[in-house]
């Protein structure tokens, strides 16, 4: 009997599981076949606003849950009393609340809708790759849920959910070569990217060695468009990109092989993609040559049919020799995409070198306990050892090429830009970061953060080309000031620039992009030096930071160093340029011995050049579907946004500006205005205020002083008073001040006369007028008197002789100094140097003459040698020749020697016999 009961009780189980699970079949058939889920949710309409809305669900058991988004008069209802999802349509409640037809207008159960992509692409959200190597890819996992590898994520497989992986970009590794016969990088193999300029031919296939040592290409090429699901290796970023190679590095590189890579089919390749540069040992200062420099510009200009080609380049992995990538050219240009390396935990890699010229970031390898990159090896294998910035740059080159499938009408500045605006700082370890005058987050180690492929495609689409590139040149500034070295802070080279940035002309520069410090300085050790930029926005560059291992006695000779750190700033105001020289104790025994001439350095001159746009690059930038933008990318002063920047937020955590931007404070010039909460600009003479009116200001603008609450009118020297807009306007260069118009001078600066209203150059006897920004410099020790520059004399010093326009202590040879009139004059003729005008004071003499008492005689030779004849003047004394002038200068020593009558024998001439001189004797 028990064990029949035990039988029953397991029949019993069986059969209740075997209907449960027929149920939930017969649900999910019900559901394929498109049978309708309906919520417990209803939207429904009401007259009266939220609290009578709030009243009428709670009367008729309901939970008002509010507004449906800025719908007035549209809530959403929940039943608690219902399933949340159910095959049945409850119409009972819905009757019951309807019958209030004075304030519900409409009520609707909701209920799930079945919606399908118009793409034939599969969904990379249906399954995960098949490629073996997939789950140890952390750098493509972070930002998962219950993924803690990485603090921040590059979302690349959202943006490949949403529809991007590279399909039509066309992207090409400027290496070693690529093994185009990789199963993995095969089908996106594009022979029309690729070419061999080391040996000649198209095809970019690697050298192959015992030591495989040109790897380097393949692993790059794989990071980018290594083939998703063919049981293979990894998964390339852009795994449908077409991927070719330039083999330029397993041979002799020279500028033209440079300059030929980074221009080869620019109309056809989008991205460049190069992980290699000078060598990383610390002392290397180098750049691109004059080619190289020239493609990165054609390639800027006609690349990609006008619209620019893309150079990603490796920020270097000097880092353990303390390199900084601001001493690598191709880095600080400003074409180029300099990108740095982030470890697994977010930490500076030990290999990484720091600069102001990094744009972001992507993964790489770290420390021993951290990840490294998974990618294609030679002979068809597979790495999980790629390294270092190698692996950063085709990194990056794959996210951008996603984002230009997004937009293939990117300009190579609008994917700069867009980058700027879209990468994260969120996560990255490093003690610089600082928030521009622009309000962008950046550092030296990182740039402006980590990329984010779905916000860079998500932008791409809605983005339009930024305005017109201006570039404006300043003047060179020749200052010639001694470095003291010095191991405090208290005695640094600290010089200025008051820049207009080409302000009223066609090269204006509003909105910075890229800012390039080109300098001259001797030093005798040039890695002690650190060299500060700060902005008018008071955002510092650290332009180059000391390299331990440089002890070049070079210095910089117009060395360009370029900045990303002012991105968005105005360039007008005072800039700052701060060199420090923190010398090292082998060059410095003693200070006193330190500042010797010896052992400092002089900063002979500098200049900037600013790059940007005169207008926003993007003004009133909004995204038109706030659903598809991430939330957790809004800016933190957001509550809720359709884009990245302060701008784009729906509504602001704190105050607002009139122009929409939600920002934590009113800036200085502006007062809150507190029924709106809206920042609002004070009067226009105020600097700072407390309400609105021209008689709450608490503090003036430049050129207003204060009286009684009101800002009243004073220009400052150099400035007149504009009467039709009641601003101040600078005066001409060349005035101190002015009246009604910038030319109208009153007053002169230094180095100029005042003369009916205008100033002209004058500068006082000893100097010479340079130009307008220096005024009057000194003339050379040598001269009293000088123009144009210090060496063109007017008059000499003492002791010093005037010969061609220069004052000298010695003349050119077939001249002599004549100290009394202070002028070189000319030898005789027949002298090559002398002490006076005559013949007979000649010092020395030309080849063929001879100097003899003062005088250079003329050399008396037979001019014949290497005739077929032993001795061909021995025929002119033969046939008595020598009284005729021409062989008598022919054969001036034979007619001198024996006389114009002498007879010699036959044998003398005859062809081969041997010359003998004492034959000859008289």
């Amino acid at each position: 009997m028990l064990g029949n009961g035990f039988c029953c009780m397991w029949l019993f189980l069986a059969l209740f599981i075997a209907c449960v699970d027929l149920g939930n079949a017969n649900r999910l058939k019900h559901v394929s076949k498109g049978l309708q889920i309906y919520l417990n949710e209803f939207a429904v309409e009401i007259k009266g606003g939220n609290d009578h809305a709030s009243a009428i669900a709670k009367k008729h058991g309901f939970i008002n849950t509010g507004q449906v988004g800025t719908l007035e008069g549209w809530y959403i209802f929940i039943d608690r009393r219902i399933r949340k999802r159910s095959l049945e349509h409850h119409t009972g409640l819905r009757h019951k609340i309807r019958k209030l037809k004075r304030d519900v207008l409409a009520m609707e159960q909701l209920k799930i809708f079945h919606r399908v992509k118009r793409d034939p692409v599969m969904s990379f959200a249906s399954k995960f790759p098949n490629d073996p190597s997939w789950d140890e890819m952390w750098y493509m996992h972070c930002g998962e849920v219950n993924s803690s590898t990485c603090p921040c994520s590059m979302r690349v497989t959202d943006a490949w959910r949403a529809g991007y992986h590279g399909k039509n970009v066309v992207v090409t590794i400027l290496d070693d070569g690529i093994e185009k016969n990789h199963p993995d990088l095969r089908d996106n193999y594009e022979e029309n990217a690729s070419i061999d300029i080391n040996d000649g031919d198209s095809d970019p296939t690697p050298r192959y060695d015992p030591s495989n040592e040109n790897k380097h290409g393949t692993r790059c090429a794989g990071v980018v468009a290594s083939e998703l699901d063919n049981h293979i290796c990894s998964v390339g970023i852009a795994y449908q990109a077409r991927i070719g190679g330039v083999r330029m590095l397993d041979g002799d590189v020279t500028d033209k092989v440079e300059s030929a890579s980074l221009n080869f089919a620019h109309n056809f390749i989008d991205i460049y993609s190069a992980s290699w540069g000078p060598d990383d040992d610390g002392t290397t200062v180098e750049g691109p040559g004059a080619l190289a420099k020239a493609a990165f510009k054609n390639g800027a200009i006609n690349g990609r049919h006008g619209k620019g080609s893309i150079f990603v380049w490796a920020s270097g992995n000097g880092g353990h020799n303390k390199d900084s990538c601001a001493c690598d050219g191709y880095i600080n240009s400003i074409y180029t995409i300099g990108i740095s390396s982030v470890s697994q935990y977010g930490y500076r890699p030990w290999y990484l070198e720091a600069c102001a010229s990094t744009l972001a970031s992507t993964y790489s390898s770290g420390e021993l306990n951290e990840g490294k990159v998974i990618t294609t090896d030679l002979h068809s294998s597979c790495t999980h050892l790629h390294t270092g910035t190698s692996a950063s740059a085709p990194m990056a080159s794959g996210i951008i090429a996603l984002m230009l499938q997004a937009n293939m009408n990117l300009t190579w500045r609008d994917v700069q830009h867009i980058i700027v605006r879209t990468a994260k700082p969120t996560g990255l370890k490093a003690t610089d970061w600082v928030v521009n005058g622009a309000g962008y987050n950046v550092s030296h180690v990182f740039g402006f953060g980590l990329l984010d492929a779905a916000a860079m495609t998500h932008v791409a689409t809605l983005w339009k080309q930024v305005p017109e590139q201006k570039e404006c040149i300043t003047n060179p500034q020749r200052s010639n000031r001694p470095i003291i070295p010095s191991t405090d802070d208290s005695r640094h080279l600290v010089v200025n620039m008051d820049a207009r940035a080409c302000h009223g002309s066609e090269f204006e520069v509003a909105y910075l992009e890229h800012v390039i410090l080109r300098i001259s300085l001797t030093h005798p050790h040039r890695g002690d030096l650190n060299i500060l930029l700060t902005s008018p926005s008071g955002t510092v560059s650290n332009i180059l930071d000391r390299r331990v291992l440089d002890r070049s006695k070079l210095g910089f000779t117009e060395w360009d160093f370029m900045t990303t750190h002012h991105w968005g700033e105005n360039p007008m105001g005072v800039w700052h340029l701060e060199i420090r020289d923190y010398p090292r104790h082998a060059r410095c025994g003693d200070q006193h011995f330190c500042e010797s001439n010896a052992r400092r350095g002089t900063l002979e001159k500098w200049q900037l050049i600013f790059y940007g746009s005169s207008t926003h690059p993007q003004p009133n930038f909004h995204f038109e579907n706030c659903d598809a933008f991430p939330q957790e990318h809004c800016h933190p002063e957001c509550d809720g946004c359709c884009g990245a920047s302060s701008f784009e937020c729906r509504s602001c955590r704190h105050v607002v500006t009139l122009q929409g931007q939600c920002v934590g404070s009113c800036s200085d010039s502006q007062f809150v205005d507190e029924p709106t909460g809206v920042c609002k600009p004070c009067w226009s003479t105020c600097g700072t205020c407390d309400d609105a009116g021209p008689n709450n200001c608490t503090s003036c603008k430049r050129g207003y002083t204060l009286a009684n609450g009101e800002c009243v009118k004073l220009c400052s020297q150099g400035f007149y008073l504009e009467e039709s807009t009641q601003t101040c306007r600078i005066c001409d260069q060349v005035c101190k001040t002015c009246y009604e118009r910038s030319t109208h001078c009153t007053s002169c600066r230094d180095a100029y006369i005042f003369t009916g209203n205008t100033c002209r150059p004058s500068c006082p006897y000893g100097t010479y007028f340079k130009s307008v920004a220096v005024g009057c410099r000194s003339c050379n020790i040598s001269c009293v008197g000088c123009s144009h520059y210090s060496t063109r004399c007017i008059s000499c010093a003492d002791g010093y002789v005037m010969h061609r326009q220069r004052c000298t202590t010695d003349c050119s040879r077939r001249y002599y100094p004549d100290f009394r009139k202070q002028i070189c004059r000319e030898c005789h003729s027949t002298c090559k140097a002398c002490t006076g005008p005559f013949p007979n004071q000649c010092t020395r003499c030309s080849a063929n003459r001879v100097l003899h008492n003062g005088q250079c005689q003329t050399i008396c030779q037979d001019a014949y040698q290497g005739h077929f004849l032993k001795n061909p003047c021995s025929l002119v004394l033969r046939y008595h020749w020598c009284q005729m002038a021409i062989f008598s200068t022919m054969c001036c020593q034979t007619c001198s020697q024996f006389g114009p009558n002498s007879v010699v024998n036959d044998d003398d001439y005859y062809y081969g016999a041997e010359y003998n001189e004492a034959d000859n004797a008289i």
